[in-house]
Protein backbone atom coordinates (compact mmCIF):
# COMPACT_ATOMS: atom_id res chain seq x y z
CA UNK A 1 0.00 0.00 0.00
CA UNK A 2 1.52 3.16 -0.60
CA UNK A 3 2.24 4.94 2.40
CA UNK A 4 2.37 8.71 0.52
CA UNK A 5 -1.10 8.34 -0.39
CA UNK A 6 -2.06 11.51 2.64
CA UNK A 7 0.03 14.28 2.48
CA UNK A 8 0.93 14.64 6.24
CA UNK A 9 -1.18 11.47 7.22
CA UNK A 10 0.61 8.21 5.44
CA UNK A 11 -0.33 4.81 6.90
CA UNK A 12 2.66 4.30 9.17
CA UNK A 13 1.26 6.71 11.25
CA UNK A 14 -0.68 3.56 12.37
CA UNK A 15 2.10 3.23 15.14
CA UNK A 16 0.51 5.20 17.78
CA UNK A 17 2.73 7.08 20.49
CA UNK A 18 2.35 10.72 22.46
CA UNK A 19 3.41 12.61 19.46
CA UNK A 20 1.58 15.63 18.32
CA UNK A 21 -0.05 14.91 14.99
CA UNK A 22 2.32 15.68 11.98
CA UNK A 23 5.64 15.21 14.45
CA UNK A 24 8.08 12.42 14.50
CA UNK A 25 7.16 9.75 16.85
CA UNK A 26 9.64 7.48 18.73
CA UNK A 27 10.07 5.14 15.95
CA UNK A 28 10.66 7.63 13.12
CA UNK A 29 7.57 7.75 11.61
CA UNK A 30 4.83 10.64 11.69
CA UNK A 31 1.59 10.65 14.26
CA UNK A 32 -1.76 10.83 12.30
CA UNK A 33 -2.74 14.14 11.52
CA UNK A 34 -6.77 14.33 12.59
CA UNK A 35 -9.11 15.40 9.94
CA UNK A 36 -9.84 18.58 11.39
CA UNK A 37 -6.87 20.45 10.45
CA UNK A 38 -6.15 19.11 6.79
CA UNK A 39 -8.05 21.71 5.78
CA UNK A 40 -6.18 23.43 3.59
CA UNK A 41 -5.31 27.10 4.28
CA UNK A 42 -5.55 26.50 7.90
CA UNK A 43 -2.41 28.43 9.13
CA UNK A 44 0.13 26.54 12.35
CA UNK A 45 -1.75 28.74 15.20
CA UNK A 46 -5.40 27.95 14.01
CA UNK A 47 -4.17 24.48 14.18
CA UNK A 48 -2.98 24.26 17.43
CA UNK A 49 -6.06 25.99 18.57
CA UNK A 50 -8.40 23.09 16.95
CA UNK A 51 -6.20 20.34 18.25
CA UNK A 52 -5.97 22.16 22.06
CA UNK A 53 -10.08 21.30 21.71
CA UNK A 54 -9.33 17.74 22.81
CA UNK A 55 -7.69 16.90 25.53
CA UNK A 56 -3.88 15.39 25.59
CA UNK A 57 -5.63 12.33 27.35
CA UNK A 58 -8.26 11.96 24.83
CA UNK A 59 -6.27 12.56 22.00
CA UNK A 60 -3.40 9.69 23.46
CA UNK A 61 -7.05 7.20 23.75
CA UNK A 62 -7.81 8.32 20.22
CA UNK A 63 -4.16 7.56 18.62
CA UNK A 64 -4.70 4.14 20.64
CA UNK A 65 -7.44 3.32 18.95
CA UNK A 66 -6.71 4.28 15.77
CA UNK A 67 -3.68 2.22 15.88
CA UNK A 68 -5.75 -0.84 16.05
CA UNK A 69 -8.34 0.40 13.00
CA UNK A 70 -5.24 0.54 10.68
CA UNK A 71 -3.57 -2.69 11.93
CA UNK A 72 -7.04 -4.35 11.02
CA UNK A 73 -7.50 -2.07 7.92
CA UNK A 74 -4.09 -2.74 6.43
CA UNK A 75 -4.44 -6.76 6.89
CA UNK A 76 -7.48 -6.00 4.50
CA UNK A 77 -6.01 -4.35 1.88
CA UNK A 78 -7.99 -1.05 2.90
CA UNK A 79 -6.84 2.41 3.15
CA UNK A 80 -7.78 3.36 7.03
CA UNK A 81 -8.07 7.18 6.19
CA UNK A 82 -10.87 6.38 2.90
CA UNK A 83 -12.05 3.13 4.16
CA UNK A 84 -16.14 2.78 3.20
CA UNK A 85 -18.26 3.03 5.94
CA UNK A 86 -19.61 -0.77 5.88
CA UNK A 87 -15.78 -1.50 6.31
CA UNK A 88 -15.80 0.77 9.40
CA UNK A 89 -18.74 -1.25 10.72
CA UNK A 90 -17.52 -4.34 10.07
CA UNK A 91 -14.63 -3.82 12.37
CA UNK A 92 -16.54 -2.05 14.65
CA UNK A 93 -19.07 -5.14 14.73
CA UNK A 94 -16.00 -7.97 15.27
CA UNK A 95 -15.30 -5.89 18.55
CA UNK A 96 -18.77 -5.90 19.72
CA UNK A 97 -18.82 -9.68 18.80
CA UNK A 98 -15.62 -9.79 21.23
CA UNK A 99 -17.21 -8.40 24.00
CA UNK A 100 -16.56 -4.64 24.02
CA UNK A 101 -18.95 -2.73 25.31
CA UNK A 102 -21.80 -0.24 23.83
CA UNK A 103 -19.60 2.97 25.18
CA UNK A 104 -15.95 0.90 24.08
CA UNK A 105 -17.49 0.73 20.53
CA UNK A 106 -18.49 4.31 20.55
CA UNK A 107 -14.99 5.94 21.43
CA UNK A 108 -13.41 3.43 18.48
CA UNK A 109 -15.55 5.07 15.99
CA UNK A 110 -15.82 8.51 17.13
CA UNK A 111 -11.27 8.03 17.28
CA UNK A 112 -11.83 6.69 13.44
CA UNK A 113 -14.28 9.66 12.69
CA UNK A 114 -11.51 11.92 14.31
CA UNK A 115 -8.51 10.75 11.59
CA UNK A 116 -10.71 9.47 8.48
CA UNK A 117 -11.69 11.48 5.72
CA UNK A 118 -15.15 11.47 5.97
CA UNK A 119 -18.08 11.41 4.09
CA UNK A 120 -19.34 14.69 1.86
CA UNK A 121 -22.38 15.07 4.41
CA UNK A 122 -19.44 15.53 7.26
CA UNK A 123 -17.62 13.38 10.10
CA UNK A 124 -18.43 9.30 10.55
CA UNK A 125 -19.58 9.71 13.84
CA UNK A 126 -22.54 12.22 12.76
CA UNK A 127 -23.98 10.37 10.05
CA UNK A 128 -27.11 8.65 10.46
CA UNK A 129 -26.16 5.16 9.79
CA UNK A 130 -23.43 5.25 12.38
CA UNK A 131 -25.65 6.97 14.91
CA UNK A 132 -28.12 4.00 14.38
CA UNK A 133 -25.70 1.55 14.84
CA UNK A 134 -24.09 2.97 18.18
CA UNK A 135 -27.91 2.73 19.17
CA UNK A 136 -28.14 -0.56 18.42
CA UNK A 137 -25.04 -1.82 20.85
CA UNK A 138 -26.45 -0.01 23.61
CA UNK A 139 -30.20 -1.74 22.93
CA UNK A 140 -28.28 -5.37 22.80
CA UNK A 141 -25.77 -4.47 25.24
CA UNK A 142 -27.44 -2.09 27.67
CA UNK A 143 -24.88 -0.72 30.77
CA UNK A 144 -25.74 -2.86 33.72
CA UNK A 145 -23.84 -0.58 37.13
CA UNK A 146 -24.12 -2.38 40.28
CA UNK A 147 -26.87 -1.39 42.68
CA UNK A 148 -24.58 -1.41 45.92
CA UNK A 149 -20.49 -1.81 45.82
CA UNK A 150 -19.12 -4.89 47.44
CA UNK A 151 -17.95 -2.98 50.15
CA UNK A 152 -19.21 -1.89 53.36
CA UNK A 153 -18.06 1.71 54.47
CA UNK A 154 -19.15 1.77 57.77
CA UNK A 155 -16.69 -1.45 58.01
CA UNK A 156 -14.26 0.47 56.36
CA UNK A 157 -14.38 3.20 58.75
CA UNK A 158 -14.42 1.42 61.90
CA UNK A 159 -11.06 -0.32 61.13
CA UNK A 160 -9.50 3.48 59.88
CA UNK A 161 -9.87 4.21 63.54
CA UNK A 162 -7.44 1.38 64.81
CA UNK A 163 -3.74 -0.22 63.37
CA UNK A 164 -2.45 -0.16 61.24
CA UNK A 165 -3.89 2.99 60.71
CA UNK A 166 -3.46 4.74 63.78
CA UNK A 167 -2.12 6.23 65.59
CA UNK A 168 -0.86 8.76 62.19
CA UNK A 169 1.70 10.25 64.32
CA UNK A 170 3.81 7.23 63.89
CA UNK A 171 2.55 4.86 61.35
CA UNK A 172 4.06 3.43 58.34
CA UNK A 173 3.78 6.20 55.79
CA UNK A 174 2.46 4.11 53.46
CA UNK A 175 -0.68 3.65 55.48
CA UNK A 176 -0.75 7.10 56.32
CA UNK A 177 -1.49 7.80 52.42
CA UNK A 178 -3.59 5.14 51.66
CA UNK A 179 -6.00 6.55 54.78
CA UNK A 180 -5.38 9.82 53.62
CA UNK A 181 -6.56 8.81 50.32
CA UNK A 182 -9.54 7.77 51.27
CA UNK A 183 -10.47 9.91 53.42
CA UNK A 184 -10.30 12.77 50.57
CA UNK A 185 -12.12 10.41 48.12
CA UNK A 186 -14.93 9.49 50.49
CA UNK A 187 -16.16 12.70 52.07
CA UNK A 188 -15.26 14.83 48.91
CA UNK A 189 -16.83 11.87 46.19
CA UNK A 190 -14.39 13.09 43.47
CA UNK A 191 -12.56 11.18 40.99
CA UNK A 192 -9.37 9.74 41.28
CA UNK A 193 -7.74 12.21 38.24
CA UNK A 194 -9.14 15.31 40.37
CA UNK A 195 -7.62 14.05 43.46
CA UNK A 196 -4.45 13.55 41.47
CA UNK A 197 -4.66 17.22 40.56
CA UNK A 198 -5.60 18.65 44.29
CA UNK A 199 -2.28 20.75 45.58
CA UNK A 200 -0.48 20.97 48.84
CA UNK A 201 0.22 24.97 49.09
CA UNK A 202 -2.02 27.77 49.44
CA UNK A 203 -4.60 29.24 48.06
CA UNK A 204 -5.45 25.73 46.64
CA UNK A 205 -5.08 24.14 50.56
CA UNK A 206 -6.14 26.10 53.21
CA UNK A 207 -7.21 25.07 56.84
CA UNK A 208 -10.01 26.82 58.45
CA UNK A 209 -11.36 26.22 62.21
CA UNK A 210 -14.21 24.33 61.03
CA UNK A 211 -13.05 22.74 57.75
CA UNK A 212 -10.75 22.75 54.81
CA UNK A 213 -10.53 23.89 52.05
CA UNK A 214 -8.93 22.44 48.88
CA UNK A 215 -8.98 23.72 45.06
CA UNK A 216 -8.28 21.52 42.26
CA UNK A 217 -4.92 22.85 40.26
CA UNK A 218 -6.55 25.36 37.33
CA UNK A 219 -4.25 23.59 34.75
CA UNK A 220 -6.25 20.18 35.30
CA UNK A 221 -9.28 19.84 32.57
CA UNK A 222 -11.35 17.75 34.42
CA UNK A 223 -13.32 14.70 32.77
CA UNK A 224 -16.29 17.50 32.05
CA UNK A 225 -14.80 20.62 31.31
CA UNK A 226 -17.04 23.35 32.03
CA UNK A 227 -16.42 26.23 33.70
CA UNK A 228 -17.77 25.61 37.13
CA UNK A 229 -15.88 22.43 37.18
CA UNK A 230 -12.65 24.09 36.08
CA UNK A 231 -12.88 26.41 39.02
CA UNK A 232 -14.59 23.87 41.46
CA UNK A 233 -13.76 24.31 45.66
CA UNK A 234 -13.86 21.27 48.43
CA UNK A 235 -15.07 22.00 51.69
CA UNK A 236 -14.45 19.21 53.76
CA UNK A 237 -16.04 20.13 57.29
CA UNK A 238 -14.06 19.01 60.93
CA UNK A 239 -15.58 15.81 62.50
CA UNK A 240 -15.51 15.40 66.20
CA UNK A 241 -12.89 18.30 66.81
CA UNK A 242 -14.03 18.51 70.33
CA UNK A 243 -14.03 14.65 71.56
CA UNK A 244 -14.66 14.22 75.16
CA UNK A 245 -13.77 9.74 75.49
CA UNK A 246 -11.82 7.74 73.54
CA UNK A 247 -15.16 6.93 71.20
CA UNK A 248 -15.45 10.24 70.19
CA UNK A 249 -11.58 10.62 70.02
CA UNK A 250 -11.10 6.91 67.63
CA UNK A 251 -14.29 9.14 65.59
CA UNK A 252 -12.13 12.18 65.84
CA UNK A 253 -9.28 10.03 63.74
CA UNK A 254 -11.78 9.45 61.03
CA UNK A 255 -11.68 13.83 60.71
CA UNK A 256 -9.91 14.21 56.81
CA UNK A 257 -9.10 17.63 58.43
CA UNK A 258 -6.63 16.20 61.22
CA UNK A 259 -5.06 13.31 58.46
CA UNK A 260 -4.35 16.44 55.97
CA UNK A 261 -2.22 18.11 58.50
CA UNK A 262 -0.66 15.16 59.74
CA UNK A 263 -0.05 14.05 56.19
CA UNK A 264 1.09 17.02 55.04
CA UNK A 265 3.53 17.37 58.24
CA UNK A 266 5.14 13.75 57.58
CA UNK A 267 5.97 14.55 53.62
CA UNK A 268 6.98 17.73 53.99
CA UNK A 269 10.34 16.95 54.08
CA UNK A 270 10.76 14.82 50.93
CA UNK A 271 8.55 16.54 48.77
CA UNK A 272 9.32 17.08 44.88
CA UNK A 273 6.11 18.61 44.27
CA UNK A 274 3.50 20.74 44.97
CA UNK A 275 0.75 17.80 44.31
CA UNK A 276 -1.02 17.12 47.56
CA UNK A 277 -0.46 13.21 46.90
CA UNK A 278 3.39 12.11 46.66
CA UNK A 279 4.26 9.06 46.08
CA UNK A 280 6.27 6.92 49.16
CA UNK A 281 7.90 4.32 46.57
CA UNK A 282 11.73 4.26 47.24
CA UNK A 283 12.19 4.58 43.44
CA UNK A 284 9.97 7.67 43.44
CA UNK A 285 9.68 9.02 46.98
CA UNK A 286 8.41 12.61 47.09
CA UNK A 287 7.55 12.74 43.35
CA UNK A 288 3.94 13.45 42.37
CA UNK A 289 1.61 9.99 42.63
CA UNK A 290 -0.09 8.84 39.34
CA UNK A 291 -3.80 8.13 38.54
CA UNK A 292 -3.04 4.73 38.61
CA UNK A 293 -1.09 4.21 42.05
CA UNK A 294 -3.26 6.58 43.86
CA UNK A 295 -6.75 4.30 42.84
CA UNK A 296 -4.42 1.55 43.66
CA UNK A 297 -3.94 3.32 47.19
CA UNK A 298 -7.64 3.43 47.74
CA UNK A 299 -8.33 0.48 46.91
CA UNK A 300 -5.53 -1.57 49.31
CA UNK A 301 -6.59 0.58 51.92
CA UNK A 302 -10.53 -0.70 51.83
CA UNK A 303 -8.83 -4.47 51.32
CA UNK A 304 -6.87 -3.84 54.57
CA UNK A 305 -9.22 -2.52 56.02
CA UNK A 306 -11.07 -6.15 55.55
CA UNK A 307 -8.29 -7.77 56.74
CA UNK A 308 -7.61 -6.01 59.44
CA UNK A 309 -11.28 -6.31 60.55
CA UNK A 310 -10.73 -10.23 60.35
CA UNK A 311 -13.15 -10.06 57.20
CA UNK A 312 -12.88 -11.71 53.92
CA UNK A 313 -11.88 -9.35 51.08
CA UNK A 314 -14.70 -8.57 48.79
CA UNK A 315 -13.96 -9.12 45.31
CA UNK A 316 -14.07 -6.55 42.44
CA UNK A 317 -12.97 -3.14 44.79
CA UNK A 318 -12.46 -0.66 42.85
CA UNK A 319 -11.48 2.98 43.67
CA UNK A 320 -14.03 4.99 41.97
CA UNK A 321 -16.96 3.14 43.72
CA UNK A 322 -15.83 5.64 46.52
CA UNK A 323 -17.88 8.08 44.82
CA UNK A 324 -21.11 5.97 44.38
CA UNK A 325 -20.53 4.88 48.34
CA UNK A 326 -20.28 8.68 48.94
CA UNK A 327 -22.72 9.74 47.52
CA UNK A 328 -25.11 6.73 48.67
CA UNK A 329 -24.21 7.64 52.23
CA UNK A 330 -24.77 11.48 52.13
CA UNK A 331 -28.48 10.85 50.30
CA UNK A 332 -29.07 8.83 52.98
CA UNK A 333 -27.88 11.39 55.52
CA UNK A 334 -29.71 14.14 53.36
CA UNK A 335 -26.45 15.55 53.00
CA UNK A 336 -26.42 17.89 49.98
CA UNK A 337 -23.86 17.09 47.70
CA UNK A 338 -24.06 19.69 44.79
Amino acid sequence: MDSGSHSGSPLSSSRSSDSEPGQPQADGLVAPVPLLIRTPGISSPVKAILVAAHKPSTRKVYRSKWKRFTIWAEHRRLDPFTAPISSILDFLTSLFHQGASSSTVKVQLAAISYYHVGQESGPLITSKLCKTFLKGTFLLRPPVKEVVPPWDLSLVLQALTGPPFEPAATVDLKFLSWKTAFLVAITSAKRVSELQALCVKPPYLVFHPDRVYLRINPSFLPKVSSEANINQSINLPVFFPNFHNKGEYKLHSLDVHRQLRFYIHRTAGHRQSDQLFISFAKSNFGKPVSKVSLSRWISSCILLAYQSSGRPAPQGVHAHSTRAVATSAAFQARVPTG
